[in-house]
């Protein structure tokens, strides 16, 4: 098990819901109670692709969503990133504790 899980841009790639399934599953399985999931994901005013990918944009309720009863959503913001390129990409932020059960 693990404290702390970071993602920073990786499941705003997880387009199929079977994928952000596995990948809920997968911290699920991973982070300890008690343990801390921080994660930022493309805003729904963010970017549609990304490197040609396509992507799927979060706000902070439909990660508590996807993470459903095993995370409980502690602080959450969103912000312009800016690019190499000059461009801004807006993220939803959000930290969630993983709960016991």
């Amino acid at each position: 098990p693990v404290d702390t899980w970071h993602d920073r841009a990786v499941f705003h790639f997880l387009v199929d819901s079977a994928d952000r399934d596995a990948y809920v599953l997968s911290a699920s399985s991973t982070i300890r109670p008690g343990g801390h999931l921080v994660i930022a994901t493309f805003a729904p005013d963010g970017p549609e692709q990304c490197s040609t990918l396509p992507v799927q944009r979060h706000d902070a309720a439909s990660l508590s969503e996807a993470f459903g009863a095993g995370f409980e959503l502690i602080d959450s913001f969103e912000a312009g990133h800016a690019t190499p390129w000059g461009a801004v990409q807006r993220f939803t932020h959000a930290v969630f504790v993983r709960v016991p059960g």
